[in-house]
């Protein structure tokens, strides 16, 4: 009877182990990022350094105001830019990708297209 109740303990250790191995194993799992991030294109309209507030119209007539954080990459065409040059974009198209916190909107990536030449000075005049 001695041998039983020691198979039958066995048993339940083996099992306890097992699934305290199963249990880490999905802990030390990496986490899914808990954050979607969104897109959004637009023209700038404002930047508000004071605030680090982006203004992009959008849609014909609407606005929508993203958060600059330190992190944000901003880029200017092909060439990286400080986030304060967004107050000399006014007009320019961007794209902004960010993620939403409570009910604001953090820019992570803001993209402002390559300030366009102007098509007749790019021509050459022939005489």
């Amino acid at each position: 009877m001695a041998r039983s109740t020691e198979n039958v303990s066995m048993k339940k250790l083996l099992i306890l182990i097992s699934a305290l191995a199963i249990g880490t194993a999905a802990f030390a799992a990496p986490a899914k990022p808990t954050h979607t991030v969104s897109h959004m294109n637009g023209t700038v309209e404002k930047y508000d350094t004071a605030t680090r507030t982006l203004t992009v119209k959008h849609d014909g007539s609407k606005q929508t105001d993203f958060q600059i954080s330190d992190k944000v990459e901003v880029m200017k065409g092909k060439s990286k830019a400080d986030a304060s040059s967004l107050a000399t974009s006014t007009g320019q198209a961007v794209k902004v990708a960010y993620v939403m916190e409570g009910s604001n909107r953090i820019a992570e990536k803001v993209d402002v297209a390559a300030a366009a030449t102007h098509p007749a000075a790019a021509k050459t005049h022939k005489k």
